[in-house]
């Protein structure tokens, strides 16, 4: 891990994986500001939004820079934290739905 580099939940940066980034242009953090300590980051990628039918709130809509995007939850990985870019936003504000969604994952509640 890059020592001193810390993440905030829900900081937004780009991805710069030249094989995913046209269809997942950002990734957000959901790993807790607590966890810093570790040599990987859970991330979720922003996608063009969609819907799945009866689970609209598995993907919450979010905007960054002025475009809508879903957070795909369900696509939630861990990644090395050396990269992850400077944030270019932070969703702090859409926070209870990104938990509604990633407790739909893991309890179905």
């Amino acid at each position: 891990m890059v020592r001193g580099t810390r993440h905030r939940q829900f900081d937004v940066f780009r991805n710069l994986d030249a094989e995913t980034s046209g269809t997942h242009p950002y990734l957000m953090v959901l790993q807790s500001d607590a966890i810093f300590d570790i040599d990987t980051c859970v991330v979720a990628p922003l996608i063009s939004p969609r819907t799945i039918k009866f689970f609209e709130k598995l993907l919450p809509l979010v905007v960054v820079d002025g475009t809508q995007y879903v957070v795909a939850i369900p696509d939630m990985a861990a990644i090395p934290v050396g990269e992850i870019g400077p944030p270019v936003a932070n969703l702090e504000a859409d926070r209870y739905r990104i938990s509604a969604a990633i407790d739909l994952v893991f309890t179905g509640i």
